[in-house]
């Protein structure tokens, strides 16, 4: 894409996602110096003030979630008419793209995962903020595992936008609650609810409800019981499944109060589990004494009455020898009753009946390992000790995202369970690598990419239209021999060869994928030789007509062609869904015409409405005037 800074800061780099409302760019906060995501409203929503209002109330709610497990908002700003919200930069992918690649996914990572959007969830719900569109595609999973729980209030400030006689509707069909689906207000349980729906679709690989379309949707979320995990993944266990059936129930006051809540339920059957193959208490034992004496009666059923000198003398001895050892037995119990260390929290009230899990405590009880990626060593120290984990600082290195001496890697990862007083290795950032830049101006960028990688800059490459050789670099910023740290962007201009990637969007009906222009400098008398490459969507009933034009320096039309594509030997109707068309052109350039710089724009029109141009739903890689697509700038030559 073209270089755009937004308010002078935020310079966009790249699109990483879109829906349907907004578009999603990586982009360099110049101010900051760091790498940032930057949310672009898209218009139907920017041009809404109530919308705008309510979205920047619902921003700054969320920006005061200060979760390791939140997405974090840094700001919220207008740039003429683009309203845009700049978030932090994760790098990963989201939880559908998991689902979709490795799903139904192990039972021991689903837990981690969840447990993880629990927390962040159940972090908002205490600050009195409901995310009302829990979904996968809002759950983010970093490269080392952490969750990042995005979008918090979008779907409350998109249903307040909804006209007054319009049902509001909250969330996505597929995850939203049966309180959703009816149209009523979300609550903690019902971000509880999608949860559900979420873990089920991680452990079965599907979603648990299906329709053709919203209303479908919506009945099987008010009336319809989910498949048992059980029968579609039989390796899940019967508790794991009870979990799930009461998290989805249709009442909210069925379910789990808030996520926290599902959260605590998860770490406690995980840690039962656990302990099923852990430490087992030995079997109680009868008293050495009792013991003695039930054999003594024994012997006296089967011996002649009398008083049996030996047995009594021998029974004095032990007796004696059992008084001599309670001292040492005291000593034992009150060794192993004791707290451990770190461990000083007083119970009050009745005392417990000993428990399995209440007699094992000294040795299986286990932690969450919080997240310390980004914090300082003094906050990683205070965030362990807090949890009664030790830190192990491990070997530093260099690192472009974090600054000087904050945390980079942990093992183990956030989320993980271990026994209180364990460690957790640590990396400290050594800030970034400064390196002088290196001359690679005619360098093929595939044959120099791999040495580039190594100083950790961040490589940018534009395209640009070119007879050069495919991706042979033309030009580079910074300059060689000036140092660069590592993060810091490097640009280089490589050429993109003569096929110029357009990917235009008509309607929802054809792709204009690409055009290929062999020379951008043509002599008056000469032609311009134009290939387009088409694609349809779906299946077209409709014949549409292709023109192409040239247009002078004050958008006179100089030449045109009006065909069907390919001359008309590939009409529309004919066009296959998805498969590329080429289609070819050629315009003489008249003698006469002035020496400069003209246009070459092409588009479309239902045949024989050459007035009713098919519209531009996305302008892609170039831009578009009167649905008029401008495919190159070309100079006609004396």
């Amino acid at each position: 894409m073209s270089e755009f800074v937004l308010n002078g800061r935020y310079r966009l780099l790249a699109q990483i996602a879109s829906g349907g409302m907004a578009v999603i760019y990586k982009a360099h906060d110049v101010m900051l110096n760091r790498v940032v995501a930057v949310k672009v409203l898209r218009d139907t929503f920017a041009n809404d003030p109530g919308f705008r209002a309510r979205f920047q109330n619902e921003a700054q709610a969320a920006a005061n979630l200060a979760h390791p497990n939140i997405v974090t908002v840094y700001d919220f700003g207008q740039d003429g008419a683009r309203t845009y919200i700049v978030m932090e930069y994760v790098e990963g992918r989201d939880l559908k793209n998991v689902i979709q690649t490795e799903g139904p996914l192990p039972l021991d990572r689903a837990i981690d995962l969840i447990v993880q959007a629990c927390a962040a969830l159940g972090f908002a719900h205490h600050a009195g903020l409901v995310h009302c569109d829990v979904k996968p595609q809002n759950i983010l999973v970093t490269n080392d595992g952490r969750v990042k729980v995005t979008d918090f209030g979008i779907a409350r400030a998109i249903s307040a936008s909804v006209p007054p006689d319009v049902e509001t509707v909250w969330g996505t069909p597929h995850y939203f609650s049966p309180e959703q689906a009816a149209g009523e207000t979300p609550t903690p349980a019902s971000d509880v609810y999608s949860l559900g729906v979420v873990f089920y679709e991680m452990l079965t690989g599907r979603l648990p409800f299906e329709g053709e379309n919203h209303t479908d949707l919506a009945m099987s979320h008010l009336r319809d019981e989910p498949p048992p995990l059980t029968a579609i993944n039989p390796t899940i266990p019967i508790q794991i499944e009870q979990i799930v059936n009461k998290v989805m129930s249709k009442e909210p006051s069925n379910r789990y109060r808030t996520a926290e809540q599902l959260g605590r339920i998860l770490i406690e059957y995980r840690r039962n589990a656990d302990q099923a193959t852990g430490f087992q208490a030995p079997l109680a034992m009868a008293p050495l004494a009792a013991r003695h004496t039930t054999v003594a009666a024994a012997r006296q059923s089967i011996e002649p009455a009398g008083t049996d000198w030996l047995a009594w003398i021998l029974g004095t001895l032990a007796a004696v020898a059992v008084i001599g050892l309670l001292p040492l037995l005291f000593l034992v119990i009150r060794a192993y009753s004791e707290p451990l260390p770190g461990n000083t929290t007083k119970t009050s009230g009745p005392a417990a009946t000993p428990t399995l899990a209440s007699t094992t405590a000294p040795f299986a009880e286990q932690v969450l390992v919080p997240s310390l990626i980004g914090r300082t060593i003094t906050e990683a120290k205070q965030f362990a000790s807090s949890t009664g984990l030790q830190l192990v600082l491990g070997q530093g290195r260099f690192d472009a995202q974090y600054p000087t001496g904050a945390v980079v890697e942990q093992q183990p990862d956030a989320g993980k369970l271990m026994p209180r007083g364990s460690s957790i290795e640590i990396v400290l950032s050594q800030g970034p690598q400064v390196s002088p830049m290196v001359n690679v101006l005619g360098f093929i960028y595939e044959e120099v990419a791999d040495g580039l990688k190594t100083y950790g800059w961040d490589i940018r490459l534009l395209e640009q239209y070119s007879q050069e050789e495919f991706h042979k670099i033309l030009k580079q910023e910074p300059p060689a021999g000036l140092p660069l740290a590592a993060g810091q962007p490097l640009t280089l201009t490589v050429s993109g060869g003569t096929t110029l990637t357009l990917q235009v969007n008509l309607s929802n009906q054809i792709w204009l994928d690409a055009a290929n222009l062999p020379l951008d400098q043509i002599k008056r008398g000469d032609t311009i030789n134009l290939t387009l490459f088409w694609r349809a969507q779906k299946r077209l009933t409709t014949p549409y007509v292709v023109f192409v034009h040239l247009l002078g320096p004050n958008d006179n039309l100089v030449q045109q062609i009006d065909t069907e594509p390919g001359n008309g030997t590939s009409p529309t109707t004919a066009w296959s869904p998805n498969a590329v068309v080429v289609d070819q052109y050629v315009l003489n350039v008249p003698q006469n015409i002035r020496p400069g710089n003209y246009t070459l724009r092409v588009g479309l029109y239902p045949s024989g409405l050459p007035a009713t141009r098919l519209t531009v739903t996305d302008p892609g890689k170039t831009t578009v005037d009167s649905n008029s697509i401008l495919i190159r700038t070309v100079t006609i030559l004396p």
